[in-house]
């Protein structure tokens, strides 16, 4: 290579690293501007998490205080604010309703739960077993029948508790043969808790029935 030909490659490579210079000065701000917002909204969800976090902790502590002290309004305070704790407080509310002898008013509280479309099915699905157990005997059949077939779907969180509940409107109604029956499938079931078992049996025993051993696949 001739030195006329280095010296122009030389002058070629400053010319380029001076426009490179000149359009990162010019452009510079971009940059900053973009770390400045990748660090602040870092920064913003962080503060977002922990604020959160201490609303769900607060919240928490004021269901439980208000609970022990057995203030309703507390809770239909908590239950009306505009958060995801106020299910859990109407909720709440509704079972110290119930404990205090307040039985319509706790089913008026499950039944806004039970009737929410924004509320997930644990939540609602809890609030119609509550509402079966609570005030079954006086509910219209039909809704009735249709809260059991939702409660008692395959899968459902709740499914054996509501076919429990189910065996005692049986009861209820005179129907004690298929009563026995559901009682008989309640034992069998392979998801049955100890404690269930122990009630369906009892209570199949003392309408009569006769309790199938139960047998394991091995």
């Amino acid at each position: 290579m001739s030195e006329s030909d280095s010296f122009i490659d030389e002058v070629s490579e400053e010319l380029r690293r001076d426009r490179l210079f000149k359009t990162f000065k010019k452009y510079a701000w971009v940059l900053v501007l973009g770390v400045v917002a990748i660090v602040g909204g870092t920064a913003y969800n962080e503060w977002s998490k922990s604020q959160i976090e201490t609303e769900a902790r607060l919240t928490g502590d004021l269901m439980r205080a208000a609970t022990s002290a057995g203030n309703a309004d507390a809770l239909a305070g908590l239950a009306a604010a505009d958060s995801p704790s106020a299910l859990i407080a109407r909720l709440q509310r509704a079972n110290l309703l119930e404990s205090q002898g307040d039985v319509s008013g706790a089913v008026a509280e499950w039944r806004a739960v039970a009737n929410d479309p924004a509320a997930a099915p644990i939540y609602t699905d809890l609030a119609w077993l509550k509402i079966i157990m609570a005030d079954g005997a006086n509910m219209d059949p039909g809704e009735r029948n249709s809260a059991y077939e939702r409660l008692m779907t395959p899968g459902a969180p709740y499914r054996l508790l509501a076919q429990e509940q189910r065996a005692m409107q049986y009861i209820r109604d005179g129907d004690i043969d298929a009563a026995k029956v559901e009682l008989s499938a309640i034992i069998v079931d392979p998801e049955i808790t100890p404690n269930l078992r122990a009630r369906a049996q009892q209570l199949l025993v003392a309408l009569g029935g006769e309790i199938t051993p139960v047998t394991t696949e091995g």
